[in-house]
Parts: structure tokens; sequence; C-alpha cells
């Protein structure tokens, strides 16, 4: 496992950083297998590529591996399966999904702010689109918006950003397309209008002029109980009897994914973190499809993080409870591991 300077320690157990983990001595994680979800053609699964190709998991004693998973639902149903140890989503599909009775843990965190954006595509109608969010929203009454999978954490967005402008969430027929690597060809073939997605999504819209960008949560634009999430947006998930049972490979898998989001947003390691993600995603034939590549692990690298935010959690829940999309409440209490890092 790489050093970790002294100066960072010094610095990290000042501010009450490490994970108690760490204060303790080193987690052994029991040689334990531990699958985990990946999203297919997307960066989001760099903090698991890091930690398995730099050691990470097996510094701490983890057999670490990715299986693909192109959605939240689909990640959780897995999940309940025993199928994968550990799954990655957005959080108000996490905390929706135990409203129904999947019992879960939040067990460290991968994206503290919404990495969502809303595109639509470039010949698409949009005579409001000067007047910007909310009224803009208005013309999309009629179109077919992707999402990843029906019940998914984009389509709840998507609902979320309508009924913000005063529309129903029914207003847009939604058609399942899976992660960017199948949505956005689905875009270019006109099967869908628009989508709120994630990464390389954006990236490829922008770089060929493919779509525009009507809202983006993660840039502050949005409602501001959809704002509020900000701080523990997206986080992954374990099944508590797994957590109960296992204390010692959670706390493993938490300092495994925390010394990995650590390294790679070492500006150092910049250039070798791009070589890792090359091995995983291709932008086909695209111009300046390396350059694109760059960009798209640059701008993944800065949102990551590994704490949980317990405010942004009760937030997550109150605005699945406000758009009547959780059964019931779900507090960070409850759902959220003990020893998951804190900011």
């Amino acid at each position: 496992m790489p050093k970790i300077s002294s100066v960072f320690v010094g610095v990290a157990l000042s501010l009450g950083l490490l994970a108690p983990t760490m204060a303790q001595g080193k987690p052994d994680g029991e040689n334990a297998q531990v699958r985990v979800q990946e999203y297919p053609g997307s960066v989001l699964g760099i903090p698991m590529w890091v930690a398995i190709e730099k050691g990470f998991c097996k510094g701490y004693n983890l057999r670490c591996s990715t299986v693909p998973l192109a959605s939240g639902p689909l990640g959780l149903q897995t999940l309940a399966a025993g199928s994968v140890e550990a799954t990655f989503a957005s959080n108000e599909v996490n905390l929706m999904a135990a409203s129904r009775g999947n019992e879960i843990l939040l067990v460290v965190g991968h994206t503290p702010n919404n990495y969502y954006t809303l595109n639509v595509r470039s010949d698409y109608p949009l005579p409001s689109r000067a007047k910007g969010y909310p009224e803009v929203m208005k013309d999309l009454k009629g179109s077919k918006m992707g999402v990843t999978a029906r019940g998914s954490g984009i389509e709840i967005i998507t609902r979320a950003l309508l009924q913000s402008a005063g529309m129903s969430g029914d207003d847009v027929t939604y058609v399942a397309v899976g992660s960017p690597a199948t949505s956005y060809p689905a875009m270019l073939a006109k099967q869908i209008d628009g989508t709120v997605s994630f990464e390389p999504f954006n990236t490829l819209c922008l770089a060929q002029k493919t779509c525009v960008e009507l809202v983006a949560p993660g840039k502050g634009e949005g409602p501001a109980d959809l704002l509020a999430m900000n701080g523990g947006f997206a986080s992954f998930a374990m099944r508590k009897n797994f957590v109960q049972s296992n204390p010692k490979v959670v706390d493993a898998f938490i300092a495994a994914v925390r010394d990995a989001i650590a390294w790679a947003k070492d500006p150092g390691n910049f250039d070798e973190l791009v070589g890792i993600t090359r091995k995983r995603v291709s932008l086909g034939d695209i111009p300046d499809g390396d350059k694109v590549l760059i960009q798209l692990v640059k701008g993944q690298t800065e949102s990551l993080g590994s704490v949980i935010k317990r405010d942004s959690i009760d937030a997550t829940s109150n605005f699945l409870m406000k758009n009547k999309l959780s059964e019931k409440p779900v507090p960070s209490a409850t759902i959220v591991y003990e020893r998951a890092p804190r900011p």
C-alpha cells in the first residue's frame, strides 16, 4: 500500500477526517470477496478501478471485483439477491428502496454532490430556452425522456424537475435506455429526445454539439429541495445483515475506497489515472477522443469524496416524501452506517 505522507496524516487527524479504523489500526478484510456494481461505459467506476489496480483492496486484505449493472434499481436487486456485496447509486434511489423494505446501509461516499445534467437533442424545439429553468421545462411536455431503468434515480430527478416547474411527472414518456454507453446512441438515433444523465453523456454532447444542457443541479441549478441533497448525494451501499455480520470487512472496504479516492484526487497521479480509465472506457471514434476522455477523468475526479453528510441524507428523505416518491421517511440514523466517513 502506498505511504500516506505524515503531513497529510497530521492535518487529517487535526481536522477529524480520518475514519475511526485508521486511528485504531489498519483494518483487515479477512480475505473476503467484495463484488461491487459498475456502470458500463461510465467513469463513475474510477474509485473501484483504482482500489483494485493500485492495490488498496489487496492492502486491506480484500478481494475486490466489479460487476456491470446498468442502473441503481438493478444493482439493488442484485444486492438483495446476494450476487454482489456492494452497490453504488444516488441516494434517492437507495432511500426509496429502503422505504420499501430493502434493508441496506450506506457505508462510504462516492460523489457528495449531484452529478446529473438534463440534456436535450440539439434539434429539439425549445422556444423557452432563453428563459432558463424552470420555464424551459414546459417545452419538454410530450417528449420522450431516457432513463437507465424505470424507477431509477434518473427518472426520480426528471420527475422532480418537471414538478418543480408546475408540471406533472407524467407529462413526458419515459424510455428505458440504460447507462450512457447505450443512452447516448439512443439519443443520436432519435429514440429519445433527451435525458437526465451522468458522464460521459454530457461531455460527449458538448464535444459533438449533439445536444444542449438545460439544467445542471451540480452547478446549483434546480429546485431548492433537490440542491439540499448535496453533501451526501451518492454512496456505496451494502446489505444491513452483511454489515452487521462482517464489520471488519466493511471497515476494510471503507478504508480501501477512501484511500483510492485520495489517490485519484492527487494531481501527481493524474496521468496514471487516465491510463487506468483508458483500459475500461472507450469513446469510439469521436474527434479528439483522448482529449475528451482526459476532460471526463478530470471532472469526475474533482467530484469524488468518501464522506456522507447526514443532513443531506435527511434532506433526500424529505425530497422523496415531498414529491410522493417514498412510502415513508428514511432518517439518516437508520440508513447510514455508524462508522461511515463524516465531513
